[in-house]
């Protein structure tokens, strides 16, 4: 069981600094500050118009992360004027709006263009602004609104740009506005959800052991009745392999019975660390961004678990091999193992399942709906800390089937009674042969 969760620890590091470094690598672009902006109201001037919208590999298709160039009408005109009030208009004021909802802290930023003239020769054209299509914290609700809960792998947005708090600058062609494609399912995401598929097959083939209870391996506890009285025997038991054919001996080499029932605690840590680790992975490979994706509820939820798996394994005596606990019972399947102690199926541990799973469910709709790890209510972790405090007051109730006395005093005590019993034998023997040869 160690070395298997030795070799999925490896091999885990192994793929995770791989595609870290690819998608790293990858958005590794221009991320220079946004120019400071001038505290003053913006008044745009009203002969502004939005005219178009391009991405830098000149297409209308980009996912999020790119930088868009839009096109407006009057804009280097407007800039090097003076408006009524006597000041100067600054284009750095401007904001992104898609679909009519403004993106805070989005500015544009001045540029020029190289297009086609009317004589088909290149003029450099100065009514450009370059906006960079990433969520902040200010702009993570628009962003929510716009793209969470949709399974079409791309949107089609209206853009336009305003004054912050303003509505957006009118189009020059109300017929045709401009359009921009977002990708959501873009190279990214995939590359994203790879590694997550990945990780949870490599853990079920060589590291669902490490989710087993920690008794000592061989050494079970079963009840019988003896003389009319319900007693716990210990018995030793060597692990059988049993072969698997097909796809199942891929992904989950040979069948092994007679192994530790797996613990609740541990696969309850181990199912929230890997949702939260999918849910990073995917918000990012949609989103682009790696900033603002962790919230306080969802590390408080991780660390709830985590107390909750280390006060179990103080319960189980884990790293001591002659007091090690655990669960001293045969593996039936996981379901039964994380539901059941020596005695059966407990309410403690149902509870704690039960609600494992109805949060679990809750985190999962949020992330899709949101394309965010959700805002747990205090009271809803309040709730699930009383559920892992109940489970580990309790466990420590639970019955393991201990031995009083290690399995290597036991067995040699039974080797010394016997060689006692042997001994008089042996001198009774001698003593026959010595009165016969007497007589």
């Amino acid at each position: 069981m160690y070395k298997n969760a030795k070799r999925f620890t490896a091999i885990f590091l192994l793929v995770f600094l791989l595609v870290v470094s690819i998608n790293f690598a990858a958005i590794a672009q221009d991320t220079s500050d946004v120019p400071s902006v001038n505290p003053r109201i913006c008044s745009a001037p009203p002969t502004l118009r939005t005219e178009r919208v391009i991405a830098d590999n000149v297409r209308n298709q980009v996912k999020m992360g790119d930088r868009i160039r839009v096109r407006v009408e009057g804009l280097s005109l407007a800039a090097t004027s003076a408006t009524p009030q006597s000041s100067s208009f600054d284009p750095r004021q401007l904001v992104l709006y898609l679909n009519g909802y403004q993106l805070e802290d989005i500015h544009g930023e001045p540029i020029s263009v190289m297009v086609q003239g009317k004589d088909q020769k290149k003029i450099l054209d100065d009514n450009w602004l370059a906006f960079r299509l990433e969520r902040t914290d200010s702009s993570q609700t628009v962003w929510n609104a716009l793209l969470g809960g949709t399974t079409k792998p791309s949107i089609n947005a209206i853009v336009g740009v305003g004054c912050p708090g303003k509505v957006a600058i009118p189009v020059s062609d109300f017929q045709s506005p401009p359009q921009l494609k977002i990708v959501l399912f873009s190279w990214r995401f995939w590359l994203c959800l790879l590694l997550v598929i990945a990780i949870v097959l490599i853990f079920i083939r060589y590291g669902r052991d490490s989710l087993r209870s920690a008794g000592i391996e061989g050494v079970y506890s079963q009840k019988e009745v003896i003389d009319g009285e319900e007693k716990l025997i210990t018995k030793e038991l060597k692990v059988k392999k049993n072969p698997r054919f097909g796809v199942a001996k891929i992904f989950l080499g040979s069948k092994e019975e007679n192994r530790n029932p797996f613990s609740l605690s541990i696969s309850q840590l181990a199912f929230w660390t890997f949702l939260i680790f999918a849910s990073y992975l995917i918000i990012y490979g949609v989103t682009g961004d790696y900033t603002n994706i962790f919230t306080g509820q969802s590390l408080i939820l991780l660390g709830i678990n985590s107390v909750t798996a280390f006060g179990a394994s103080l319960l189980d005596g884990h790293g001591n091999e002659k007091k090690r606990k655990g669960s001293q019972g045969i593996s039936k399947g996981f379901l039964n193992d994380i539901l059941s102690d020596i005695n059966g199926v407990n309410f403690q541990r149902f509870q704690t399942f039960m609600w494992t799973v109805a949060i679990g469910v809750f985190f999962v709709w949020e992330v899709i709906k949101n394309l965010a790890m959700p805002e747990f209510d205090d009271t809803l972790l309040t709730l699930q800390g009383i559920s892992s405090a109940t489970y580990l007051g309790l466990r420590g109730q639970e019955q393991h089937g201990m031995l009083n006395k290690p399995i290597e005093e036991s067995t040699s005590e039974e080797e010394n009674s016997s060689a006692k019993q042997v001994i008089p034998e042996q001198n009774n023997l001698q003593e026959s042969d010595l009165s016969r040869n007497s007589n």
